[in-house]
């Protein structure tokens, strides 16, 4: 695919960031492709000299602090990230892994094991997943939330061996129950002490006897059921139908995942898998564009970024109803996504949100969004409008709608004010602002 124009700028930043601002619109377009596409896969900003994120304690939500323990602040925290950062791949891959390792503060309980969790995988979001892989068997948060502590000689506990295999590497039909038992036996002597703050690994709780797994034979510990999961060819295909449905579309092409696989087999990072997968020419396929339903965090944090909405806790109590509590996904297996994000109380939470947006759009930005040409028509009220909140584009009933609304609300109205926050608000849940 030869075109690089704003439409594919747009389709491109609504998959690996939270917003399309104009800023960035335009650097991509001056950058080109494959240089706006380096940058976003290598943790590049796309703006030189872009402003890094504040740290936690500089950070304030309603005119208050944050307080570090408090699991409602740490999520105002994380939401400011994905506001505030210049490097929102990142981010976007740090939920990514957040749901893909799922571990809960509400079992871990203990914030600051889960914030540390979160650094770890930010640290490793777009790296090797073989690293990643074995620094998050020695996480604290997934100890504790997979009771690693309790598999020990003699005695296993199954609970993190299976779901390595089921949810983290290979899928359920790649294994079998035998295997499960074979790598608990050789993932036994770790735990964690809560008291002393420490990952230990202790010699004596440890099965050092011969095992069978995956069809290779040794006296295996955690290090080699790490390096024997990554030999296996389900793991490849695992990983990039699930990096697929994140990035390209619900539910991908058998040829597309095999041309993923093929690159997360002989590429280093997934940094790497990430730029060939967003220079592809079946990334921009029309079909595939507007066709992923945006996750809470990626509702919230785009109609914020994109209105400069000032952060609160009210903003990020929205994405918990909407069925997203950052550090707590609902189980091991993550958050489901996709149609499950537009159930009808979630889209009524949607629907509260953008009654917050509006209502919270001060006086200046919706003169400064209001079209500049005297006599405009309700029809250069809505175009102008819906790039403001990020819609790359509206269906054709959708605008016809809302152009009608605006013509007589804000163009014919003596009062227009109302008008205009209230056409702010159905462009946020027009069904194109759900979608990405």
């Amino acid at each position: 695919m030869k075109d690089w124009s704003e439409k594919e700028v747009l389709h491109l930043l609504g998959r690996t960031s939270f917003s399309a601002v104009p800023s960035e619109v335009q650097e991509c377009l001056k950058l080109g492709k494959e240089e706006s596409v380096r940058r976003l896969t290598s943790g590049i900003p796309l703006i030189d000299g872009s402003q890094d994120v504040l740290p936690f304690g500089q950070v304030k939500a309603d005119d208050k602090p944050l307080i570090e323990k408090g699991l409602g602040d740490q999520q105002t925290y994380w939401l400011y990230r994905m506001i505030a950062s210049p490097t929102p791949l990142i981010e976007k891959m740090t939920l990514f892994w957040h749901s893909h390792f799922a571990s809960s503060y509400y079992k871990v309980s203990d914030m600051m094991l889960m914030v540390r969790q979160n650094e770890l995988l930010r640290k490793h979001a777009l790296g090797s997943f073989r690293s990643l892989l074995d620094a998050i068997r020695q996480d604290p948060a997934m100890m504790l939330y997979l009771d690693v502590s309790t598999n020990r000689k003699g005695s296993p506990n199954e609970n993190y061996a299976r779901e390595m295999m089921e949810l983290f590497t290979l899928g359920i039909g790649n294994y079998k129950e035998e295997d499960v038992k074979e790598a608990a036996r050789a993932l036994t002597g770790w735990s964690y002490d809560r008291k002393a703050d420490k990952v230990q690994f202790v010699d004596k709780q440890h099965d050092e006897g011969g095992k069978v797994l995956l069809g290779e034979s040794g006296r295996f510990n955690a290090e080699d059921t790490v390096i024997i999961l990554m030999r296996q060819t389900a793991l490849p295909k695992f990983i990039a139908s699930k990096l697929l449905t994140y990035f390209g579309t619900e539910n991908p092409p058998e040829a597309w995942i095999d041309k993923v696989a093929r690159n997360i087999k002989k590429l280093n990072t997934i940094g790497d898998v990430l730029y060939e997968l967003l220079i592809s020419d079946e990334f921009y396929e029309p079909a595939y564009r507007m066709s992923l339903v945006k996750t809470p965090a990626e509702y919230v944090a785009g109609a914020m970024r994109s209105l400069d909405i000032p952060l609160t806790a009210a903003m990020r109590a929205s994405m918990g109803l909407m069925g997203m509590d950052l550090y707590a996904p609902p189980d091991i297996s993550g958050w489901k996504g996709g149609a499950s994000w537009l159930s009808t109380s979630r889209l009524l939470a949607r629907y509260q949100f953008a009654d917050k947006v509006s209502k919270r759009v001060t006086d200046s930005q919706i003169q400064a969004m209001s079209p500049a040409e005297s006599g405009a028509g309700g029809e250069a009220y809505v175009e102008r409008w819906s790039r403001s909140v990020g819609i790359p584009s509206l269906g054709r009933n959708t605008a016809a709608v809302l152009s009608r609304y605006a013509s007589e609300t804000i163009v014919a109205s003596k009062k227009p004010a109302g008008g205009k926050r209230s056409l702010l608000q159905l462009l946020l849940i027009s069904p194109e602002a759900q979608m990405k």
